[in-house]
Parts: C-alpha cells; structure tokens; sequence
C-alpha cells in the first residue's frame, strides 16, 4: 500500500507563521524609526527657517543700525520661539525653544549667530546658524 500523503504538517505552518510574524516586527519597528526621523527633520529644518528669519531681520536692519544695537548692549540676545510642528491649528503640539542671537565682529563686519534649543520628545536638540554682515562704504 503506497502511502501519498500531500499538504504541509503542522511543523512546517507553525514554522511559516513564526517567519512572517518576525519579519512584520521587523517591518512595524523600522515604520515608527521612519516616523520619529521625520518628526526629528521637520522640527530641525522649522529651527533653521527661525534663525534664518533672524538673521535676514538683521540684513534689513542695515549695519549703522546694528552697530548701534551693539553699543548698546543688547546682544546677545535671547527670546523664546516656538516651533510649529504644522500638523494641526492646535497650539499643543508646538514646542517651545530659546533663541540666542550673538553678533561678533570679525575683520570682515560681523559675525552673526543664531542658535536654536529646544527639548524634542526624543531629547535636547540644537541648530545653529551663522552668517557675516558686511558694510561696503
């Protein structure tokens, strides 16, 4: 009598579901990496539109009126911003940070630098940006 015994034994579907049940954790854990790295990205470019903002108000402002500001004493400056994390109206999910604006002078005219700090959900974060203000008269 010919034994012909056909389909899978229970081994070989346990083993098949234990496979693919690995491989979809594997996939759910790099999915939520993939969203806290966006989260990361959005909020440290939203940094460096502020400080960039910064810095362009003081382009406008001109460099006798900035060398003013110097002889009196207001940099560094600091100010709290808020970075929008532009998801939603709602003021909840922004987060708050400290801008500190420092100007220096160099031989050139001076050395402006903005630095952004906040605390993210996923620990302090930091951006700086740096740029020289010239005068050409």
């Amino acid at each position: 009598m010919e034994n012909y015994n056909k389909g899978m034994t229970i081994i070989e579907v346990v083993i098949s579901i234990m496979i693919t049940g690995f491989i979809l954790v594997g996939m759910l854990q790099l999915y939520s990496l993939g969203a806290i790295q966006s989260n990361l990205a959005r909020h440290k470019v939203m940094a460096v539109n502020i400080t960039q903002a910064e810095i362009e108000g003081l382009i406008n402002k001109g460099y006798e009126t900035i060398t003013q500001e110097i002889n009196q004493g207001i940099y560094p400056k600091t100010q709290d911003v808020k970075i929008d994390a532009g998801k939603t109206g709602n003021t909840g999910d922004d987060i708050n940070g400290t801008m500190i604006t420092s100007i220096s002078n160099v031989s050139e005219g001076y050395k402006v630098t903005a630095n952004v700090s906040w605390n993210d959900y996923y620990g302090a974060m930091s951006e700086v940006v740096t740029s020289t203000i010239t005068s050409y008269l």
